[in-house]
């Protein structure tokens, strides 16, 4: 079901309108009167409801196979761009890549996006101010579609970087965490694993979505500008998603640092136990030994007290010693 729509153009005299209506039918109506338009529309269901969206605007290009890619991807059919572009959410640990699916034909671009992304991505609030900025020359048509397409990427990269910053957070309480005595190691490992994963996750979404971008950059697609200029501004987005790239796999890398420390500590600890068994062990041995033999010893009732003095001097003498021995040896 569609929940929302926003359309944002230029008339054919340069004025910005923004407009927002549940009629889908009304406002195709009104964008052939555009010089170039922007519908947002927001769905319950990305991947099941944006082939009859799609149909209304005579778009042949299936959805699913613009939605086929490994969280973004990029379909090329001449008329008409099929652009996937994950936009990641950080919720309760869990880092969940939503798809913003957008067509570009010519002076037309459509995306559609579930309400996650609505609640995240709010570019089209301001896009009359956006469309007013935008080359109002004729013969600039896929220039500025160009333009505001880019823009509207560049927004989702934003949103990105937003939700790895909550990440970063999240990392760095729990290394705060880890100075404290009140949590466990288990604890600790457990919210590390939960992090390294989100992290991960994001990782493969930002790639993918640096795959495709860079396809848009150098693909020449049919419907973006050949202008060298205006495909510089891919070049932008390109160098943010390289640095969200970097700072993750740099938190990454931090968090495999912390959780080798946690597992050296535990097989010290792990260590040092088995080590002061082996001395209690030790401790045991001599007086264990001299016990086995005072055993087959004839009448040793008669000299019982001589034996537990012997025993009792033994165990305190190998225990003292075995002690200082471990002391020694864990320095």
């Amino acid at each position: 079901m569609i929940k929302n729509l926003k359309l944002a153009a230029l008339s054919l005299d340069g004025k910005a309108i923004k407009e927002q209506s549940s009629n889908i039918n009304q406002l195709i109506l009104n964008m052939k009167n555009f010089s170039l338009s922007w519908l947002e529309c927001v769905v319950d269901d990305v991947q099941a409801e944006s082939k009859e969206i799609i149909k209304q605007f005579g778009i042949t290009l299936d959805p699913s196979v613009v939605l086929g890619g490994y969280y973004s991807n990029y379909e090329d059919s001449e008329d008409v761009l099929g652009v996937t572009i994950p936009l990641i959410n950080f919720s309760e640990g869990v880092v969940v890549p939503s798809p913003v699916l957008i067509y570009i034909s010519k002076n037309n671009i459509i995306s559609i996006q579930n309400e996650n992304v609505d609640k995240l991505l709010r570019l089209s609030n301001f896009a009359d101010g956006i469309m007013k900025k935008l080359p109002q020359s004729k013969e600039t048509g896929v220039d500025r579609q160009t333009i505001l397409f880019a823009r509207i990427i560049d927004e989702i990269a934003e949103r990105n970087y937003d939700t790895l910053r909550l990440i970063v957070e999240r990392a760095q309480t729990i290394e705060i965490d880890m100075s404290s005595e009140k949590t466990t190691n288990k604890d600790i490992t457990e919210k590390m694993t939960q992090v390294k994963r989100a992290i991960l996750t994001f990782l493969t979404a930002i790639w993918a979505t640096r795959t495709t971008v860079h396809s848009l950059r150098y693909g020449d697609p049919e419907m973006l500008s050949d202008e060298e200029e205006i495909l510089s501004k891919f070049d932008i987005v390109l160098a943010d998603l390289d640095r969200q790239i970097q700072l993750a796999e740099q938190v990454l890398e931090g968090l495999s640092t912390s959780v080798n420390v946690i597992q050296t500590n535990i097989t010290n600890r792990l260590s040092m136990i088995i080590l002061w068994l082996s001395v209690i062990g030790t401790a045991v041995l001599v007086p264990n030994t001299l016990a086995t033999i005072f055993a087959i010893i004839p009448n040793p009732e008669y000299i019982y007290n001589e034996l537990m003095l012997i025993l009792v001097i033994s165990t305190i003498l190998s225990s003292v010693i075995a002690y200082f021995g471990a002391k020694r040896i864990l320095g």
